[in-house]
């Protein structure tokens, strides 16, 4: 390769082992997680690191990444790219996507105004398809993976009933004409499934088949990040021009005069979140959590018991015994049915 052609696989490499270790991240939570990805795959398991290294070095991980891309100029990778990177698959247009990465994490960690510079150098637009973005790509083919987001026989991915109970409307005061992203993400059952003693008459709906994208960040949600971010700022008039837009874009609902008080524009905020990326990387748990709201959702109960409030999956039994000395045994760690602890 070229010193260019190094810079440029190094900004989308750097990129992409960010975006890997923010979704182990998302998932493992203050359990934390292993950041060392350059060791021997044979030899002991990298040491486990709390969140807050964690997120720095994905944030250092992102910003290297930027400037490797930026010395490069406008230029094509030395290597082909899926079709899910179709309009960010050159250095400067792929920039873009590590902006709204960025952003993501600063969103995260409460930098309001960190976010939004990341987002000024993203590709985030209120003029442009809502859809717009990165994505992961599934095929069919010999040796690829499928959507396994897609169930065609509506059996596993049943929606919650909250999602229609909490739905807002689109003609009020009539109020018969539910939230347009409630009615394209869920189909009405023919009879009402029940499991473990919940039960529900709707299946999601949001992927069309086995080889339908899934979106890695879109345009749609770097509108709620501005938002987001501006709420932090109590910039609640600027935060509403971006939630008008997708409320009245993504969920056919009248735009809003008022988000009222700092908490009722947030609330509004992790709605829209919830109903235009369900099902799309668990981000209305992860919201919840950042917020301490998890414990404010529904809780059920059923015959065994009351359902937890989980915030960070386990770490699988076998790693946990690969390690030397094992990890402490708490809320993150207990051995369950299914092998985890």
């Amino acid at each position: 390769m070229s010193p260019a052609e190094k810079e440029a696989t190094l900004g989308y490499a750097q990129t992409l082992v960010a975006y890997d270790l923010l979704r182990a991240l998302n998932t493992r939570y203050d359990n934390g997680i292993p950041i060392d990805v350059d060791i021997d795959p044979t030899g002991p398991p990298a040491a486990v690191v709390d969140s807050g290294v964690a997120f720095q070095h994905i944030i250092n991980l992102l910003d290297s990444a930027a400037a490797h891309l930026t010395t490069v100029g406008d230029a094509a990778f030395p290597f082909q790219m899926s079709t899910g990177y179709a309009g960010f698959d050159r250095t400067l247009t792929f920039l873009k996507f590590n902006r709204a990465l960025r952003a993501r994490v600063a969103v995260y960690r409460n930098d309001w105004a960190g976010a939004l510079t990341a987002l000024g150098a993203s590709f985030v637009d209120a003029a442009q398809p809502l859809t717009l973005g990165v994505y992961h790509t599934f095929t069919t083919a010999p040796g690829d993976s499928t959507n396994n987001l897609f169930d065609p026989n509506a059996r596993a991915l049943v929606a919650h009933p909250s999602l229609e109970t909490n739905a807002q409307f689109q003609d009020p005061p009539t109020n018969t004409i539910p939230d347009q992203r409630f009615l394209s993400k869920t189909t009405l059952l023919a009879t009402t499934h029940t499991s473990s003693g919940l039960a529900s008459n709707r299946a999601l709906n949001v992927y069309s088949g086995p080889s339908a994208s899934v979106p890695i960040i879109r345009n749609e949600e770097l509108i709620l990040l501005r938002a987001e971010a501006n709420i932090g700022l109590n910039d609640l008039a600027a935060a509403l021009t971006d939630i008008n837009t997708v409320r009245v874009n993504a969920g056919k609902l009248p735009a809003l005069l008022t988000l009222g008080t700092h908490d009722q524009a947030l609330a509004e905020l992790l709605y829209n979140k919830k109903y235009s990326l369900l099902l799309e990387g668990g981000h209305s748990w992860i919201d919840l959590r950042h917020y301490g709201l998890l414990t404010t959702q529904q809780r059920e109960v059923t015959g065994s018991g009351t359902r937890h409030f989980f915030t960070r999956f386990p770490f699988p039994t076998n790693e946990c015994l690969a390690r030397n000395p094992q990890p402490a045994r708490g809320v993150g760690w207990r051995r369950g049915p299914n092998g985890k602890r």
